[in-house]
């Protein structure tokens, strides 16, 4: 046998993608990450600048500025640019300098700005020593070959570091991210909120600033809050002058001290982020909001949708090596599946599952505070004296589902009146009526069957939705270029195109299809978006989708033609799409489809000749056309939702 070198395990520049972009795909985490450096840099002081209400341009940066200790040029060679360093392990310690427990732990969060940026700048200074600077290029890093170092470039702002009012400070760290990733605009008060919900750090200690305005901590009005001196929802819970709870959970055969709150606010929960019991530990979130993976049936789901909560448990994060972390990698997930958590998430599925029964019987009892059975008299007028007597028993038991409103059980109880002859209707106002004491699931049947309360959420989302058709024919009738803009909303909204629609992926290399682009004057040729369609889950996807969107008008108001060579461009696309797909051992249907405000008079053309063409299915749009389609079929859905109580009363009698 000869001679063969070792075998070696070596890393590729785009492991960066892994650990960066990847891990930390959200504006608010990369954000966090870099906060966090500031806080174990012993920083009193961070000043976020970050373009918030518009979407990201070519010229856009982010700058986040900390008054820290800064770093030597040693300290960034053999600190900050080593990827995948223990800080913990080498200095052997889970405190800083000044005593505050440290948030980084396995070398990586550096790499967060990745997520949102493809060029990082450094510019660091550490009192007594020279400030160090330096440039790190995204994209230059995913070419490196194996096994290759990355040569650090030189910053290109090396402007003194001052603070907000241009006072010279003597020590701290500035970061400057540019050539931004495309992102809508990012609503300016959800993103404090949510950067708030990340961080539980006392003013006094470190204080955050973003675009000049102090981040307060994160706080949301309630309607039931818990634990209170007389609803202290678990035994042992002591009530803390702050309203927090603490109690000591056995964990291992050890006690750990736990500290708490949940509530409920008063309307669901729009944003999904806010929703459940974020965790946090030393001062830092560890686990986004969740409900401690935690499932029930109809009636542990009521109110979930408007809980909302923090548990802080400082121990989660203890110790110096990996065989002690019990959180993932990206730092906002626990392993929910070591067992040494078990008994933790057994607690908050508990302390869960009490608060909401609580939640409940607190939102009946203040509906029935407010029920007057009089105010229905004018519905039962119909009704015989034992029909209404009936009628006004089921109204009570109405009013004992917690998530109803009055407004809904108005609604609900004239949708009954109305179809109280049916067989099936009057069997389960029947059923109700003897069994009251006993009778949600089926009240929650008699309201999902009328559809109120998804109406109710429904109407919502359709609205919401309609603002967002809107704001595409602003953009495509102002003359807004398709990338970023026009590109990051159909990212956000891809039902704007077709309601069916789930993205795969956007801004699709064709070289990661395996296509090959085989004129040399174009080696970063993308399409626009690549879409896959099919069946809902556990079904896979059956069609391969290839978009191209054109901007619908110039900057001086003027429609915009999409040309002849942009329309053979696509249908390149699309056949080069194809053409991948069959070398698959499942190959999917491909479809291309292509949205301009006009096209020319050759483009048009090429249009009708493709159309001929067999091995593809294309599909030519306008804008005008598809924004008409989407508001028309919104518009439908949200009249649908309107007349629930009409269309209820139809299945009912259809079903009889």
């Amino acid at each position: 046998m000869t001679d063969r070198a070792p075998l070696k395990l070596r890393f590729l520049g785009a492991l960066i993608e892994q650990l960066g972009a990847q891990l930390y795909p959200g504006t608010t985490a990369t954000i966090a990450e870099l906060i966090s450096n500031a806080w174990d840099a012993d920083a009193k002081n961070v000043w976020v600048d970050i373009p918030l209400g518009t979407p990201w341009g070519p010229s856009d940066t982010i700058v986040v500025t900390d008054d820290g200790a800064g770093m030597s040029y040693d300290d960034a060679a053999d600190g900050y640019l080593l990827v995948g360093r223990k800080r913990r392990v080498e200095s052997k310690s889970t405190h800083t300098p000044l005593g505050r427990p440290l948030h980084g732990r396995k070398g990586i969060g550096k790499l967060a700005a990745f997520g949102a940026a493809n060029v990082l700048e450094c510019y660091s200074l550490n009192e007594g020593s020279e400030p160090t600077s330096f440039r790190l290029d995204y994209d230059r890093i995913r070419e490196l070959a194996a096994g290759a170092d990355y040569d650090v470039g030189v910053a290109e702002d090396t402007m003194p570091l001052v603070d907000p009012d241009g006072s010279p400070l003597s020590h701290g760290t500035r970061i400057t991210l540019s050539n931004l990733k495309p992102r809508r605009a990012l609503n300016e008060a959800q993103f404090r909120r949510s950067l708030a919900r990340r961080f539980a750090i006392d003013a006094e200690e470190m204080q955050i600033h973003v675009n000049g305005e102090l981040v307060e901590r994160f706080d949301i009005p309630l309607e039931f809050r818990f634990p209170s001196t007389e609803e202290p929802l678990l035994g042992g819970v002591v009530v803390a002058d702050d309203g927090w709870g603490e109690i000591d959970i056995r964990m291992g055969g050890a006690e750990r001290p736990v500290r708490w709150w949940i509530g409920f606010t008063e309307k669901p929960l729009q944003e999904r982020e806010l929703q459940g019991l974020s965790v946090l530990a030393n001062k830092k979130m560890l686990q986004r909001p969740f409900l401690f993976e935690r499932t029930a049936g109809v009636q542990g789901q009521l109110g979930q949708e408007y809980i909302v909560g923090e548990v802080r448990a400082d121990w989660l994060d203890d110790g110096l090596d990996i065989e002690d972390d019990l959180i993932q990698a990206n730092r906002d997930q626990l392993q929910v599946e070591d067992e040494r958590l078990e008994e933790f998430l057994d607690w908050g599925r508990t302390l869960i599952r009490r608060a909401l029964q609580r939640r409940n019987q607190l939102r009946v009892d203040r509906i029935q505070a407010r029920l007057d059975l009089a105010s229905f008299d004018d519905l039962l007028d119909r009704l015989t004296v034992d029909e209404q007597s009936r009628m006004r028993r089921v109204v009570t038991a109405i009013s004992k589902i917690p998530e109803i409103e009055l407004d809904d059980a108005r609604d609900l109880v004239q949708s009954l009146v109305d179809a109280h002859e049916d067989t099936i209707v009057r069997g389960m106002l029947e059923e109700i009526d003897q069994n009251a004491a006993d009778s949600q699931a089926l009240l929650w049947d008699l309201v999902r069957r009328f559809g109120l309360i998804d109406a109710r959420r429904n109407q919502t989302i359709i609205q919401a939705r309609l603002t967002a058709i809107a704001e595409l024919r602003k953009f495509v009738q102002g003359g807004a270029l398709e990338v970023p803009t026009i590109h990051e909303h159909i990212k956000q909204h891809p039902w704007l195109l077709d309601p069916r629609w789930y993205l795969l992926d956007d801004e699709v290399r064709l070289s990661e299809l395996g296509i090959d682009v085989s004129e040399p004057d174009r080696p970063n040729e993308r399409m626009d978006y690549l879409f896959a369609l099919g069946p809902s889950s556990p079904y896979t996807h059956d069609e391969l989708l290839v978009v191209e969107i054109k901007r619908g008008t110039h900057s001086d108001g003027r429609a915009r033609s999409a040309t002849d060579d942009e329309v053979s461009t696509f249908h390149g696309y699309v056949i080069q799409a194809r053409e991948s797909q069959e070398l698959s051992g499942t190959p999917l249907r491909v479809t291309g489809l292509m949205i301009a405000q006009d096209y020319t008079q050759k483009a048009n053309a090429r249009r009708r000749s493709l159309s001929t063409v067999e091995d593809v299915r294309l599909v030519f749009s306008t804008w005008d056309s598809v924004l008409r389609e989407t508001e028309r079929l919104h518009k439908g859905w949200l009249a649908v939702t309107r007349r629930r109580a009409e269309k209820a009363i139809e299945e009912v009698e259809a079903s009889a």
